[in-house]
């Protein structure tokens, strides 16, 4: 299994650059920054049909006698991060844009917080009534006091997260086919509720760069964009909205699969290094 690699490759093309840039407390907070994956709250996503709160997968594993899956979810939440300036003569913090301390600025801004999740489903669940999962990330309040070189408080950051609720659904069929396939389907949905607050806590309450790892046990991925004659069939009618599956790891292996927001080439491993230099190119022409 390649998971390792396939972390790679999704920390490549979705993470970096851009969509981990914070942003400004003077920013206008726009959800198209965090522009890949965007799994928004079910009751924003219910009243627009610009947004989505759902996303599948679907592919074809050749299945042997004990196939087992493991499925990791990842995505990014997004922190609010609040810089507050000490005011000594009235005894209380004010919120400010930014605050120099020592001649370095601490900016308000939304900060990205990581999240994997990871499960194993046998060959009897997946086979039979599939697998249900439910994610819930609890919310989070941090305070940091700020000091200067002469150890005077001079202001304090605080970041605030609001829990998050996620649905993960993995099920398979058999396929008629020549050998023993599956088609997989892997469906995740956001559950969160924005409330009356709307969009204004959107993008905290959203899964933001939102991607699936998968690797099979004595089975075999069947490639979703190259598909052998057997399989093309199969291959077409399966689904796929919002994530794109391709093989991961090196050419030749099929136990890794990465689902992105990305329409990708199998093994994109080789994809690193230009990935990399447009992403620095476009943050450098973004300023």
């Amino acid at each position: 299994m390649d998971i390792d690699a396939a972390r790679i490759v999704a920390d490549t093309v979705l993470r970096a650059g851009p969509v981990l840039r914070p942003y400004r407390a003077t920013s206008h907070r726009d959800p198209n920054r965090w522009q890949f994956g965007m799994l928004m709250p079910a009751d924003l996503a219910a009243g627009d049909e610009s947004l989505s709160a759902t996303a599948q997968t679907e592919c074809l594993i050749e299945a042997e006698p004990g196939v087992r899956l493991r499925v990791l979810l990842r995505f990014l939440q997004v922190q609010r991060r609040t810089v507050y300036r000490w005011l000594p003569d009235r005894g209380r913090f004010k919120p400010v844009g930014s605050l120099g301390v020592d001649g370095s600025a601490i900016a308000s801004c939304d900060e990205p917080v990581e999240h994997e999740i990871l499960f194993d489903v046998d060959e009897a669940t997946l086979c039979g009534a599939g697998a249900r999962h439910t994610i819930r990330v609890p919310g989070g309040f941090d305070r940091t006091e700020l000091h200067d070189a002469r150890r005077a408080l001079v202001g304090q950051v605080v970041r605030h997260r609001r829990p998050l609720c996620a649905m993960l659904n993995v099920s398979a069929q058999p396929v008629p086919a020549p050998r023993p396939a599956l088609r997989l389907r892997v469906w995740v949905e956001n559950r969160t509720r924005a409330g009356a607050d709307g969009h204004e806590v959107a993008l905290t309450t959203a899964l933001v760069a939102s991607h699936l790892i998968l690797s099979v046990d004595n089975g075999a991925f069947v490639s979703m964009v190259d598909p052998p004659g057997w399989a093309a069939e199969a291959a077409e009618d399966c689904a796929n909205v919002g994530l794109w599956p391709v093989l991961a790891g090196p050419p030749g292996r099929h136990d890794t699969l990465l689902a992105t927001p990305r329409i990708l080439r199998d093994h994109p491993g080789d994809l690193l290094d230009s990935a990399v230099d447009e992403l620095l190119q476009l943050r450098n022409l973004a300023g």
